[in-house]
């Protein structure tokens, strides 16, 4: 009876509400609201100078066959299977080198601090990306171009190879500036992933006479596993809102070869005009984000993935 009665006296904490009144209002205004925005008007027809005009689901079977839509799932699929992997292939052996090896010769007196690497590396990320894609755009120019200077000066190649220019080489292009931009970003992660594992678990690796490879796949690698995950979830996640990068250096084209999500949306509302399709895009490009997700979560979601092999 005294539980009963001691139940009916508590009251609602408002306090704690109003501490997460904050972060829901902007989550409502910046988040949930557009989702909703978009999600009304992906079914209309309309533009910024006629009236809204209902469509049903004509945009949804115009966007089935649309080709350049397609173009811009390839391409993510591209950039995801290429960026993601390299970026986190390299923050790994960066993390490890400036934190075991550099990291040990600090400690016995030798060395530079791991501080300034980290610094070093990590510049790109906090680098605004419009300026990131103008440096790469330099270097990728003809004639002018680093590339095309060294490419003649080391094995005599014309000067005037055009990457950006090339629908061939155009997207490769553009991804290489991805993965100097953001490896800083994946050796961060992966820097307060090795700040974890436990010194006692490497002395006795080392002392058991494990080598450098056994240390890196037995001990570092299966630590690691949360990491991954999160760096995987994020890639995808960031490869399909990529917009700024490809727009400054390639606009999408040439031909739509470098032809993003983002960059569609972008040309279907606001230079075509179309705002109704570019809401179809935008859902259609949520919903493969959420499937991707769930599938992550789904199959990765115990952070023990890298033990399967085993």
């Amino acid at each position: 009876m005294e539980n009963t009665k001691t139940k009916k006296k508590q009251k609602i904490n408002w306090i704690a509400y109003l501490f997460i009144a904050p972060a829901m209002f902007f989550f409502c205004l910046y988040i949930l609201y557009p989702i909703l925005f978009v999600s009304t008007h992906s079914v209309y027809k309309w533009s910024t100078l006629s009236n809204m005009e209902f469509a049903g689901l004509s945009n949804y079977l115009s966007l089935f066959k649309d080709s350049t839509f397609w173009t811009t799932i390839k391409n993510s699929a591209v950039w995801i299977v290429v960026t993601v992997p390299i970026q986190a292939c390299l923050g790994f052996i960066l993390a490890y080198i400036i934190e075991e090896r550099l990291g040990r010769k600090k400690r016995n007196g030798k060395g530079i601090s791991k501080m300034v690497f980290r610094t070093i590396f990590f510049i790109p990320v906090v680098t605004s990306v419009t300026v990131v894609a103008i440096v790469w755009s330099k270097i990728f120019q003809p004639y002018q171009g680093i590339l095309g200077y060294y490419l003649n000066h080391w094995f005599n190649m014309s000067p005037t190879i055009n990457v950006l220019g090339n629908a061939k080489v155009a997207l490769l292009g553009v991804m290489l500036a991805n993965i100097w931009e953001w490896t800083g970003w994946s050796m961060i992660m992966y820097v307060g992933g090795l700040s974890q594992i436990s010194d006692d678990i490497k002395e006795a690796a080392r002392i058991d006479g494990a080598t450098v490879w056994q240390e890196l796949r037995y001990v570092y690698l299966p630590s690691l596993a949360s990491v991954h995950k999160s760096l995987l979830m994020l890639g995808v996640i960031g490869s399909l809102q990529t917009y700024a990068l490809v727009g400054v250096m390639t606009n999408g084209g040439p031909n739509h070869a470098t032809e993003m999500p983002g960059t569609y949306i972008f040309l279907k509302g606001f230079t075509q005009n179309q705002m109704g399709y570019a809401c179809t895009i935008s859902i259609a490009i949520l919903l493969v984000a959420l499937i991707l997700t769930f599938i992550q979560v789904r199959f990765l979601g115990s952070g023990d993935f890298m033990r399967k092999g085993e």
